[in-house]
This record gives C-alpha cells, structure tokens and sequence, in this order.
C-alpha cells in the first residue's frame, strides 16, 4: 500500500475485524487452571464469594459462568440479562473488553457519563433488548432499579468485581438489601473479592471473620477459595516479606490525649443536650443521635491513633481532612447528604444540628494540635533540613514507625528499574 495514501474505511473496517477476529482465536486458547475449575464448578451450583489473590483470574472465572448463565438463557429463551458490577468506570471499561473478548455475546457497559441518569423507562428496554451481558457501575443498577426501569426477575446472573465494598450504605449494599433479598426469583450471585481483610478497623482474626460473616449474608453466598496454594504460587508471583525494625516512641503525648479526652466529653454532652431538647420533634431522634456519639467517639480514637502511631504532624492533617470533608458536604450549614443521615425525611434537620457540633469539635481539636506544633522548636527549620526526617521523629512531629516508613520509600530511588507499590 502506498504510505503516502490514506487507507480507505473499507480498508480500516477490515483490519479492525480482522484484529477482533484474531483475539478470538487468541482467546478460544484460554485454559483453565484447576482451582478455576473448582470454583467455577462451585459457582455453578450455589452463590458464591470467590477469594483469590490478585492476578490469580476472578475475572476469568466470572467469564466462564456468563458462558454457563449465557448458554441456559439461550436454550431457554427466556432472554434474562446478565449483570456485571464494578465500583469504578475504569473497571467497568476494562471488565466489559475483557468480557467482549472472551465470549459470543452481546455485550454493553453504562456508567453516569453515558448519560444514563437521563433514561426513561423506554430508554432502558431498547437498551437491554440489544445486549445479553451488561457491566455498569452500581449507583446506575440501584437507580434503575429504584425507577422500576427494571427488575432482578429479569437477570440470571448478578456479579460483583470488589465485592468487599458491600459493606455500610455502599450501592452493592442497597441493591442487596432494598432489592435482592426482597425479590421473589433472585438471580445467581458471585462476588470477587482479593483480600480477607474487608474494612478499616479490623484488628484481629475474631474481627476478619466477623466481617466476612456479614459479608456473606449481605451477597447471600458463600465465601471459597484455594485450600492448596501450590498451583497458585506458580502462576502468581508471591511478594518476599522483609521486616523491618523502628525504635520506640521518644516522645510522649498522654496530656494532649488526656486534653482531647475533655474536649471529646464537652461535645458528647452537647450532642446528648440536643437530644432532650429535640427528641420530641423527630422520629429517628433517638438513633441519628447514637449514631452522631458513635461517629464522635470514632472521630477522637482515630485523632489519637493517628497521634500515637505517625505523630503530631499527621494528626494534625487528619484533622484537617475531617474538616475539609464537613465542608465539602455543607455541616456547617446544618446539611449533610442523604448517606450520611441514615435516617428519614423527619430527622434531617437534627442530622444537621449534630453535624455542626463535629465540625465545631474537629475546628477545636485542631487549634489544640497546631497550638502544640508551635510550641515545638525550629519546626521549619527542621522540616526543611537534610536531617529533617531524623531531627523530626525526635521531636514526635513523626512517629519513629512513620520515620523508617519513610527511608523505605527513599531507597526506592537507587532502583534502576520503575517500580510499582501497593
């Protein structure tokens, strides 16, 4: 061909089918490992929580149950969906080539930038009467759903990529509760989930299985994964464990915890004085306020946590983040959005009330904190020094954990090759 001429559409339309078709062929050469078998076959039969590491093919297992849901429809021809959930648009791009790649159906993928917030219920039925597999983000299910646009008796097999994330008021959580559990014909559940580990605060193996416990019973499956790893470490490559040792806390903040302990109890009384005053005006007074003292109570420990374990400096940024965030949804305008309320109509305004008292509480805590950096020596002067890092542990303006954290980042540097962290 002529370099200096361009190729016609004809040409390109060619070359792209071309391409598709190769990848298919590509594709069709795809094997199985045996644990993927396993849990294929398990899927199969029950709903189920697939936990593997991260490269070790969940996505691939997903594929081979939309085959298995895919062909029952097709024989059945019952035309029932099958649901693809991921938590980003980014996976959702990348899940639905992944998905179009590997099988024969008709596959489309719906986020909020498609304009799918604009759809009526017409919208959605020529949409859904074009494709046999659909990957969306779960906000774009749960308010189709909540519009009637349409309902679970109308898919086979519901996925979800990062299943952990079906906790609290997450969308995977209100698809389950407000929909799934509710639902005469419920499709077939599968779940992807890396990690055993599934939400902050998990500080012990009573609390991990506690909260795969409730995981479970959210995704009404059960969790499965491999009891022999051999053939996994072949195909994943396992990270090598390097401790490393930092000296103990020099410093010692027990009267600026002790003070912010006073501080805690001064609001905690002021959410508990609201409460009598207002308890009478609305229906979910008494739970917006344990739910308000819960999230005080949650908000000092982990100030301090950040205090006693990476220093002064980070308490004070995490403070900061609190703030940032209470402005950003409107506290300190008596607001909160919907999520955070957890409650109905009727308690909105004492949501809001209480929202301010935090706000007051994290603007307080932070003049206590920067009041205690000031008091420190030579703070820029450290901070901006070669020895910062050293002179800074010493000072507690950073844990000595957070110190030597941060010389392991700094030895990255005299890697020649790019590295990538987690």
């Amino acid at each position: 061909m002529n370099p200096s001429k361009r190729p016609s559409e004809s040409f390109i339309q060619e070359d792209e089918a071309g391409m598709h078709k190769r990848q298919k062929r590509e594709c069709q050469d795809f094997t199985p490992r045996r644990y993927q078998l396993d849990l294929y076959e398990v899927a199969t039969r029950q709903n189920t929580i697939a936990m593997l590491d991260t490269g070790a093919g969940k996505t691939m297992i997903a594929v081979m149950l939309i085959e298995h849901f895919g062909m029952i429809s097709k024989t059945n021809n019952d035309r029932k969906l099958i649901i693809f959930l991921a938590p980003t648009v980014q996976l959702v791009t990348q899940q639905c080539e992944v998905i179009k790649r590997y099988t024969d159906f008709e596959v489309e993928h719906y986020h909020g930038a498609k304009g799918v917030d604009q759809w009526n219920a017409y919208s959605w039925q020529e949409q859904l009467a074009k494709y046999q597999v659909v990957v969306m983000t779960p906000q774009v299910l749960l308010d189709a759903l909540r519009q009637a646009f349409l309902i679970l008796d109308m898919v086979s097999l519901l996925i979800f990529d990062e299943c952990h994330h079906a906790a609290g008021n997450h969308p995977y959580t209100r698809i389950m509760k407000e929909f799934y559990h509710r639902s005469e014909h419920k499709p077939n559940v599968f779940g992807m989930i890396a990690s055993p580990v599934i939400r902050k605060g998990v500080s012990s193996d009573l609390d991990c299985e506690n909260q795969l416990s409730e995981l479970e019973n959210i995704l009404d499956s059960k969790i499965h994964t491999v009891v022999d790893r051999e053939e996994i470490e072949l195909c994943v490559p396992s990270a090598k464990e390097v401790n490393r040792y930092y000296e103990p806390r020099t410093v010692s903040f027990e009267d600026l915890s002790a003070e912010l302990g006073i501080l805690y109890s001064k609001y905690d009384g002021l959410i508990a004085q609201l409460h009598s005053t207002l308890t009478n005006q609305y229906k979910d007074a008494d739970q917006i306020t344990k739910e308000s003292r819960r999230r005080l109570s949650n908000s000092l420990a982990k100030i301090c946590y950040c205090l006693e374990d990476v220093g002064l400096l980070c308490a004070s940024e995490a403070t900061k983040i609190c703030i940032e965030r209470g402005h950003r949804k409107g506290w300190l305008k008596g607001g909160g959005d919907a999520t955070d309320q957890q409650s109905d109509a009727y308690g909105s305004g004492l949501f809001g009330e209480n929202s301010m008292i935090h706000m007051k509480f994290f603007e307080e805590v932070l003049r206590i904190i920067d009041k205690r950096l000031q008091q420190q020596q030579g703070m820029d002067a450290i901070l901006n020094s070669e020895s910062g890092c050293v002179e800074a542990a010493k000072g507690g303006y950073i844990s000595p954990k957070l110190h030597e954290l941060i010389q392991v980042f700094l030895s990255f540097r005299l890697l020649p090759e790019s590295l990538s962290a987690l």
